[in-house]
């Protein structure tokens, strides 16, 4: 086929041979994977237009017959050729303009998804599909986009994953292997056990850093598979407290709840614990003595906070924190996606996460909030 360019230079009759030969291969040509063909469809549509046309006129022509008060001078005068040339070019050009103006629309879109599609296909997912008014390819496109969309965060997220899952790995990795050279040949027996207790926290370190990448892999990747069930939030809530003073002993947790006891919402107690964990783990690293949990029910929303006296967070990074492997303080240990998992756990269940200004205490305050009824 000749390029765009070089169609400008053929002369008339090479140009309408070339025409007709596409023409009749888009006719003859059957494989599955062939070029949509505009013509075919065109002139599909002029043939269907084009029918109806002759069977309203031929029954137009017959009620007309069959009317009692029509005359013969009527038929006389119909027949002739004066008012045939009219009617029968108004039968052909009509089906022809309304298939045209009809058509060719819906057929600029079917091309334009099918472009798009072509892109998706091909990894080019930061190309958009046109915004369109057709009420059968305007929904098409849109989930287009969003399926664009999608697959963009998720090779970013992949990216992002596999970028940080490698770093966090160097440093244990390192001193596992440091502390192996120092079993072969150990210089007491202090340093052989030490070497051992090395050994065994790095291993733990990471089982706990990759137990944190699939629980994060598994809800960027996948639609939330949640155990949605309705639960007393009053029970749940005072169990988490319970936990949390037991596991941080020298903090000290006031909670303060605003709700009725026997209250029970829809939530998945597996996820939101753990999203409840990670909340009160980061408030006891960075808590200087004090950290206030709070729970009460807001215009149909459960929401939760978790303030503590510590230094807090800049507003300049109050959105980054909830970013995969971002850590203000490497010195409090963790790899950063404590506050990813959160956030996706949030999303899940329909709700948020924000860093907000401090209250009571001075130092960071986290609230969550999500619909006490999601189903």
């Amino acid at each position: 086929m000749p390029h765009p360019a070089e169609q400008k230079q053929l002369n008339p009759y090479r140009y309408c041979r070339w025409r007709w030969q596409r023409f009749r291969r888009a006719w003859t040509d059957t494989r599955a994977d062939r070029v949509p063909s505009w013509s075919r469809l065109y002139l599909r549509a002029y043939t269907r237009l084009l029918t109806l046309t002759v069977l309203v006129l031929a029954a137009a022509l017959t009620t007309l017959s069959l009317t009692p008060g029509a005359t013969p001078s009527l038929w006389q005068t119909l027949a002739t050729p004066r008012a045939l040339l009219p009617i029968a070019i108004v039968t052909l050009t009509l089906p022809a303009i309304t298939a045209y103006r009809w058509m060719r629309p819906v057929w600029l879109d079917l091309v334009m998804v099918r472009e798009r599609a072509i892109d998706f296909t091909g990894g080019r997912f930061n190309t958009r599909a046109r915004e369109s008014h057709s009420v059968i390819i305007g929904p098409l496109a849109r989930t287009l986009n969003a399926l664009a969309e999608r697959m963009e965060r998720l090779i970013a997220a992949q990216r992002e994953l596999t970028n940080g899952i490698s770093h966090e790995l160097r440093t244990p990795l390192a001193r596992v292997r440091f502390a192996l050279e120092s079993l072969r040949e150990p210089a007491s027996a202090a340093e052989y056990h030490s070497a051992l207790a090395s050994i065994d926290q790095d291993v733990t370190e990471l089982d706990e850093l990759i137990d944190m990448s699939l629980t994060y892999a598994r809800l960027e990747y996948s639609s939330l598979q949640s155990n949605l069930e309705s639960t007393s939030i009053a029970a749940w809530f005072d169990s988490q407290i319970t936990d949390a003073t037991l596991l941080y002993a020298d903090k000290q947790i006031v909670p303060h709840v605003d709700i009725d006891p026997s209250l029970r919402v829809t939530m998945d107690k597996r996820l939101m614990s753990y999203a409840m964990r990670n909340l009160l783990r980061n408030a006891s690293r960075y808590a200087r003595s004090t950290i206030m949990v709070g729970l009460s029910i807001r215009h149909g929303n459960v929401e939760i906070y978790v303030e503590d006296d510590g230094a807090g967070v800049p507003p300049e990074q109050r959105e980054r924190i909830f970013d995969a492997f971002v850590r203000l303080d490497r010195q409090t240990g963790g790899y950063g996606l404590g506050l990813a998992i959160t956030q996706q756990v949030l999303r899940a269940h329909r709700g948020r996460i924000a860093v907000t200004d401090p209250v009571t205490l001075g130092g960071a305050r986290f609230e969550v909030s999500w619909p006490a009824g999601t189903a």
